[in-house]
């Protein structure tokens, strides 16, 4: 009689200890193997001294301009990357791109920005397990550019025996001004920009010394210049070296008869001497300060009083910042009175054109001495008239009145004279 055959089950297979037992050690085996195969096949690498880059694409910053203040190249990171042998040992430093987003700036200040890596080429057959530091510190803010003045400083100067040292002054710069570029919160913080240079010497002539800028806060702490951009960075700056000295002041006329002896009319003036101030050299050859003159033709008996300024050549300026003299003139003995002009000279009058019109210039008034108005023959005035440049019509032109024979009489006031030509 034939046996029959007991059929398979898998499911008694798996609760039977002859089975799952050796079973389990093969298998924990296997898995070992496995393991030990693929930690033979994969290694780990770190890259030090590396640097990352800030991406600011499509970001609020770059939309609202902002910018990042500061080198963050300084900042370095050591990256530790895991993969395949044959991969791994290949790499280099440049296969890896480290970078930080601006996508959480909205406005300025300082950021710890998490960096993140990624390939920088198709061979990305590795894993990158850590990244330290983990965050890059990054400033950002807005770029303004000013213009501002330079002030100079010298320090240490002084000056020869008899002889002043002036305030430094800024040389060699046109308007004396400064472009700065940078972050608008130090921008705004800046008070002064002063040339510096340390003289320490003493000077008997005026000098020119290289300078510094530095930048000053109002409260008169510096301010550094590591995060901004200066159109110059080093400027001169002179020393002048003046002397001073007092001279008399004196009144000038114009607009004077020929012959006129100015000394003769007396005037008396606020300031009667003044002290100047000026190149060594210059002020030397002053003996005494002209004031700018008194148009003669403005003197009369109802105005004698008259402000006027000094002429200073060119370098030297009043120590006391005198801005006008008032010139008070006598006229005591002097007399006016009122003539008609008969005699007209013409002048100038182009080629070939011809001239007609008043004959007489009416109610001149005159000044002089007493005797010589009270005497005075009315014949010996005349009128020039200068037509330089007239052409034929109508004009109303000035008339010159002067005297014949006489050197101390002088027409009050401006007249004119009606001129035909033809």
């Amino acid at each position: 009689m034939i046996e029959k055959i007991k059929s398979f089950s898998f499911k008694k297979l798996l609760y039977s200890k002859r089975f799952t037992i050796p079973f389990s050690i093969f298998l924990s085996f296997a898995l070992w193997m496995t393991i030990t195969v693929q930690s033979k096949d994969h290694i780990q690498r770190s890259f030090a001294d590396m640097t990352a880059t800030i991406n600011m694409e499509n970001t609020l910053a770059a939309e609202n301009e902002m910018s990042i203040i500061g080198d963050i190249s300084e900042q370095r990171f050591t990256v530790t990357v895991i993969g395949q042998k044959n991969v791994v040992t290949t790499l280099t430093s440049s296969d890896i791109n480290l970078y930080a987003s601006a996508a959480t700036v909205d406005s300025p200040g300082e950021y710890d920005l998490t960096v993140l890596a990624n390939s920088a080429n198709s061979n990305g057959n590795y894993d990158v397990i850590s990244i330290t530091p983990k965050t890059v510190k990054v400033k950002f803010d807005y770029m303004e550019t000013r213009e501002f003045t330079v002030n100079a400083l010298a320090d240490g100067v002084s000056a020869s025996n008899g002889l002043i040292a002036e305030a430094a002054v800024v040389s060699g710069m046109e308007g004396n001004t400064i472009t700065i570029t940078g972050p608008r919160a130090v921008i705004n913080s800046i008070e002064t920009v002063r040339a510096e240079a340390a003289v320490n010497k003493t000077l008997s002539q005026s000098e020119t010394f290289d300078a510094s800028i530095v930048l000053l806060d109002e409260d008169g702490e510096k301010i550094s210049a590591e995060n901004l951009q200066l159109s110059t960075n080093q400027v001169k700056i002179t020393v002048p070296i003046s002397k001073q000295k007092t001279v008399p002041v004196k009144v000038d006329f114009s607009n004077t008869p020929n012959g006129f002896n100015k000394g003769s009319i007396k005037s008396t003036v606020d300031h009667s001497e003044v002290t100047i101030i000026g190149t060594p050299e210059t002020v030397d050859k002053i003996k005494e300060v002209t004031l700018s003159p008194i148009d003669i033709t403005a003197l009369s008996s109802a105005s004698t009083s008259f402000e006027v300024s000094a002429k200073l050549p060119e370098g030297v300026r009043l120590l006391d910042a005198i801005e006008s003299f008032t010139v008070n003139v006598n006229l005591s003995g002097y007399r006016e009175k009122t003539i008609t002009v008969t005699k007209i000279k013409y002048t100038g009058l182009a080629q070939g054109l011809q001239t007609s019109g008043s004959t007489s210039v009416k109610n001149v008034k005159i000044c002089g001495p007493a005797n010589v108005i009270r005497n005075l023959d009315e014949s010996a005035a005349f009128a020039e008239v200068n037509l330089t440049d007239k052409k034929a019509g109508q004009h109303a032109v000035n008339a010159v009145i002067s005297f014949e024979g006489y050197d101390n009489v002088w027409a009050v006031g401006t007249y004119e004279t009606p001129v035909t030509i033809k």
